[in-house]
């Protein structure tokens, strides 16, 4: 569902089915963005972001969940998400990356015309 709300051209999607598979393929995959559920099998979305954070320190992470309970801000931070969204406001998502998409092809548009 995230995937196809948030499709954007020239994007490239890695998905994983758990905690362990996303820490794994961020190393390889090294990504700018990182959407993370809390409830996944083995490792939480929680244990898997600061591990992932740890593996991949430039991915931000960003917790998008069903499961908005208040004090799930708080641990968000102190993992090192960039934040957390319920998955009923991913407008607020697609938004903040599309964003993000246009600031990064400014700043390589910038820098090529700088050389």
């Amino acid at each position: 569902m995230i995937r196809k709300f948030l499709d954007f051209p020239g994007i490239t999607f890695c998905e994983c089915d758990g905690g362990e598979e996303a820490i794994s393929r961020a190393r390889e995959f090294k990504p700018d963005w990182v959407t993370m559920d809390v409830h996944m099998p083995g490792l939480n979305g929680f244990q898997s972001t600061e591990a992932l954070r740890i593996a991949c320190p430039t991915a931000r992470v960003m917790i998008v969940t069903s499961d908005n309970q208040p004090h799930f801000r708080q641990i968000s931070r102190e993992v090192g998400a960039i934040g957390l969204l319920a998955k009923e406001n991913l407008m607020a998502l697609r938004m903040m990356l599309a964003k993000e998409i246009a600031d990064k092809k400014s700043r390589e548009t910038k820098g090529q015309a700088a050389q």
